[in-house]
């Protein structure tokens, strides 16, 4: 095999293995500011009831007022599609035309901004479970996708959280414990039922645990215990709400082209000890003081620190705005010992991380960060159940807790 042909091969599979997990596949560069949002769900994954407002936008920097088109689709537990037909679990029809867009407005950065609503009265769903809508052009090109829950509250789901109770562990880890309460649990979960327990580490997929049995179950309680996550660490942030001066994390501002921030330089936190440092648990939030189309992009440049440069790895930037995903769209670049790259953002308040991935073990994403029992981290449990009569999973539970009231 060629050089080429191997170095092709490599990529392939690693953009195979990222989006088996990634909350939104290959986004185009020219697609920025995506958020899919709820109307009484303040998250950066929305899990939702059927009455439920999803509202979804985002900017297209070509600027040319493009046909987008939307789909809806539903999958199982592990995002894998069901085998379902359209009719049987969306009311109305999708794949239409995304009408409400505007042209950006007094920016150095032109671009379209699209917003799509997805109301009761248009599209409803039929059934719960994992969905995603993605999003393309009329050629059928395939943009970008998002992900989505729909869930009917049938169980009551609780949860708690302990350092790891194994003592080689207890400064790294954090123990998640899931409580399912039910009046008769082995008549109502028996063996005509299929469950899976889905237990996700800041609404980001990548870091899931999927359960498909419990520890134990009771007359009056299915316990699942010992869900064991790496603490991790608190996220970076900066801060480009006024994009034109140096504000939080951003020591000096440029005006080019467009407006270039530099954040100060982060170094690996590794072997550091743990500092506290409030955060948003990956997300990001777009300025407030202008409208939709008056928030301006600027080149936000990025320089890390590592402790020791390893040639083969891809190192990557990733947040909320990029779904967690390592994508050539985020990935720095290699400069005397220490790696750089510059991304336009909107302004507003984000968090990121940095990560790796090395060729010979690609599915893997590693951190610059270091794992901490003390981290705050937002867990939530996701109950799915599938029926022998059924052909699909429904999703029927759900509970989050932060990990803050964990104590020494």
């Amino acid at each position: 095999m060629s050089i080429k042909k191997f170095q092709l091969t490599i990529t392939l599979l690693l953009f195979v293995l990222l989006n088996g997990k990634s909350q939104q596949s290959y986004v185009s560069k020219n697609i920025k500011s995506i958020k899919l949002l709820s109307h009484n769900i303040n998250s950066s994954y929305p899990i939702i009831g059927f009455n439920d407002l999803l509202e979804l936008s985002f900017d297209d920097l070509d600027a040319d007022e493009k046909n987008y088109y939307f789909e809806i689709n539903h999958f199982d537990y592990k995002w894998k599609p069901s085998r379902l037909l359209k009719s049987e679990y969306l009311n109305g029809f999708d794949d239409v035309r995304i009408d409400n867009y505007k042209n950006s407005f007094n920016t150095l950065q032109a671009y379209t901004h699209y917003k799509l609503r997805l109301q009761k009265n248009d599209l409803s769903f039929k059934i719960s479970g994992n969905y995603s809508i993605s999003i393309h052009l009329s050629s059928g090109e395939k943009v970008f996708e998002k992900r989505f829950s729909v869930l009917e509250n049938l169980t009551k789901l609780s949860m708690s959280i302990s350092k790891s109770n194994k003592i080689n562990d207890i400064k790294s880890l954090q123990n998640i414990d899931v409580t399912l309460n039910c009046n008769n649990c082995s008549n109502t979960f028996n063996n005509s039922s299929i469950l899976k327990l889905v237990v996700i580490k800041n609404y980001n997929w990548n870091t899931s645990i999927i359960i498909s049995k419990p520890s134990y179950v009771l007359n009056n309680k299915i316990i699942y215990k010992d869900i064991v996550f790496k603490g991790g660490n608190e996220y970076l942030s900066f801060d480009t709400s006024n994009i034109i001066s140096t504000n939080y994390r951003v020591h000096k501002t440029e005006l080019k082209n467009l407006y270039n921030n530099y954040i100060v330089s982060d170094f690996e936190r590794t072997n550091n000890k743990y500092e506290f440092n409030p955060d948003k648990n990956g997300s990001y939030i777009l300025n407030s003081m202008f409208s939709d189309i008056e928030n301006d992009y600027s080149n936000v440049h990025f320089t890390l620190y590592p402790n020791f440069v390893e040639l083969d790895s891809k190192v990557y930037v990733i947040g909320e705005f990029n779904d967690f995903n390592p994508n050539e769209n985020h990935k720095l670049t290699l400069r005397e010992n220490k790696f750089e790259g510059n991304f336009k953002f909107k302004q507003g308040y984000y968090n990121y991380i940095y990560c790796y991935q090395n060729l010979t073990n690609p599915e893997t994403i590693n951190y610059f960060r270091g794992d901490f029992w003390q981290t705050e981290n937002l867990y939530s449990a996701l109950l799915y159940e599938k029926k022998l009569n059924d052909n699909y999973f429904k999703l029927i539970g759900h509970s989050s807790i932060s990990s803050s009231i964990i104590k020494n």
